[in-house]
C-alpha cells in the first residue's frame, strides 16, 4: 500500500516504495506507471519530486519512459532489483552533505575526463545549447541538471552512469541547497567547464568540474556557518 512519503527522508523514501511495489508485484513488469500528478497526489508530494525518482529508476534499468505514452516498469526490472544490494544500501543509509560532495568530486570529476577526451563536435553542440537555454527562457535549474547529465552520457561509461543514477536522488536535494547560488556564478561555471571540454585537455576539463563541484560546496559550507553564527 502507496502512502504519503515521510517528510524527514522524502525522496529515499519515495523511491524506497516504488521499488517495493515493484518488487511486490504491484507493478507488474510491462505495466505503465500512474501519471505524474497522480503519483504526486498518492505521495503528497510535488511533480517535480516524483519527475526525480522516475528519472532515476529510469537511469538505473528499472523504468523505462517512452515520450507520449508515459513511464513502464521495464522486463528487466526484477532482475536489476533482485541482483543487486546496492540498490538497498543507497535507499536505506543516510549520508552527510560533505560524503555526497567528495563522491561528486570523484565521479563527476572523472566524467569531465572522459567527456573531454571522448566528445566530438556534436557533443560540444549539445552542450552549448543547452547552456544557451536560458535565452529561451528555460529555468536555471533545469539547464544545470541537463548539462551534468550531458557530461556524464558523454563520457561514454555505463557504470559511472549506473553510479551516478543511484546517487541522482540524494544529489537533487542536495542541490535545493544552491538555491541562493547567483544565477552569473552559475554561468560562469559551467561555461568554464565547455570551454575545458573543448580544449581536449582531459586535465583541465577535470580540474574544472571540481572547481565547479567546490564552488557549490564552498558556498553551501558558508551559508551554514552564517545561520549558525
Amino acid at each position: 500500500m502507496l502512502k504519503h512519503a515521510n517528510r524527514s527522508t522524502l525522496y529515499d523514501d519515495i523511491m524506497f516504495q516504488m521499488v517495493n511495489a515493484i518488487r511486490d508485484g504491484h507493478w507488474a513488469s510491462g505495466s505503465r506507471l500512474p501519471g505524474e500528478q497522480l503519483l504526486a497526489g498518492t505521495f503528497g508530494v510535488s511533480r517535480a519530486c516524483i519527475r526525480e525518482v522516475l528519472k532515476a529508476l529510469t537511469y538505473t534499468g528499472v523504468l523505462e519512459a517512452h515520450p507520449g505514452h508515459g513511464t513502464f516498469v521495464s522486463k528487466n526490472a526484477s532482475k536489476i532489483l533482485n541482483g543487486t544490494q546496492l540498490m538497498e544500501g543507497m535507499l536505506s543509509d543516510s549520508f552527510s552533505y560533505s560524503e555526497l560532495m567528495e563522491i561528486r568530486r570523484l565521479l563527476e570529476g572523472q566524467a569531465a575526463y572522459w567527456a573531454a577526451e571522448r566528445s566530438d563536435a556534436e557533443d560540444i553542440e549539445r552542450l552549448e545549447h543547452i547552456l544557451r537555454g536560458e535565452e529561451r527562457g528555460e529555468p536555471l535549474y533545469d539547464i544545470h541538471d541537463a548539462f551534468h547529465n550531458a557530461i556524464i552520457d558523454m563520457a561514454g561509461n555505463r557504470m559511472l552512469v549506473k553510479l551516478l543514477s543511484f546517487l541522482r536522488v540524494d544529489i537533487w536535494t542536495q542541490r535545493k541547497f544552491h538555491s541562493g547560488i547567483l544565477p552569473d556564478g552559475d554561468r560562469r561555471e559551467h561555461w568554464n567547464v565547455l570551454n575545458a571540454i573543448k580544449t581536449g585537455s582531459p586535465a583541465k576539463a577535470r580540474k574544472a568540474m571540481l572547481q565547479h563541484v567546490d564552488f557549490f560546496w564552498k558556498k553551501q559550507r558558508h551559508d551554514q556557518e552564517d545561520q549558525e553564527s
